[in-house]
């Protein structure tokens, strides 16, 4: 009875397993260089975007924002972790947060 408890447990942590990766990795670094809040976008200075293929080791990018309001979160200097999203009209930041 234990060994099936077990190899069940070790079967649901198998499944849950990647989708815990894939949001750990789905976290862009970057560094503020540029935000216009009225025009609902931010200039990040990156390294790679792993889940949008893009593995260039630094790059500068204008990014729209899904929320307006993220802008106010960050200023110019700010170091942040960052998600990204193909969407209409452009690569899109889901989610933005200063690094600890």
């Amino acid at each position: 009875m234990k060994s099936a408890v077990r190899s069940a447990l070790f079967a649901i942590a198998l499944a849950v397993a990647p989708s815990v990766a894939f949001a750990q990795g789905s976290l862009a670094a970057g560094e503020v260089k540029k935000v216009d809040e009225s025009a609902g976008k931010i200039t990040l200075k990156h390294g790679p975007i792993k889940n949008l293929n893009m593995d260039e080791e630094e790059m500068t990018m204008v990014f729209r924002v899904s929320d307006p309001s993220m802008l106010k979160q960050v200023k110019v200097g700010d170091k942040v972790q960052f998600e990204a999203e193909r969407q209409t009209g452009g690569i899109t930041i889901t989610k933005i947060q200063k690094s600890k």
